[in-house]
């Protein structure tokens, strides 16, 4: 399947996420919150690997691709984590914008560290990001 029909299916279902946690955590703490889904995401995300034949033990070491994995779930927890401690905190009509500009912010990575092409409308189109964020979480 083409990564663009892979990221529509993530942008249908993640959209939902924010709405079903800030409903849930009105009586469940952000951490039990976070626990949960995470456990319910790592099961299925094991299953479907499984299923399509591959062994962690063949892909997983010490070498560098390895070590950024395990770096990128440390980031990942951290950032999750605080996604959910502030969803329970405040307004999904905030939080989420603001969250959001991590695309932005990655967008800008891939730029700068990962050599990707800065074209004058990728550019606009960041300024634009920023702009609707700025609008959108106030």
């Amino acid at each position: 399947m083409h990564w663009l029909i892979w990221v529509l299916i993530s942008l249908v279902f993640y959209s939902f996420m924010p709405p079903l946690v800030k409903t849930a955590m009105k009586e469940i703490p952000a951490y039990v919150a976070v626990t949960v889904t995470n456990a319910i995401l790592c099961s299925l995300a094991f299953v479907v690997a499984k299923a399509q034949g591959y062994n962690f033990l063949d892909h997983l070491s010490l070498d560098r691709p390895s070590l950024m994995l395990y770096a990128a779930g440390a980031v990942l927890a951290v950032a999750i984590i605080s996604y959910y401690k502030a969803l329970e905190l405040g307004p999904i009509s905030s939080v989420v914008p603001i969250y959001g500009m991590n695309i932005a912010l990655s967008s800008i990575i891939g730029f700068l560290v990962m050599g990707e092409r800065l074209t004058p409308a990728k550019g606009a189109g960041l300024l634009f990001a920023l702009l609707a964020i700025i609008l959108l979480s106030r």
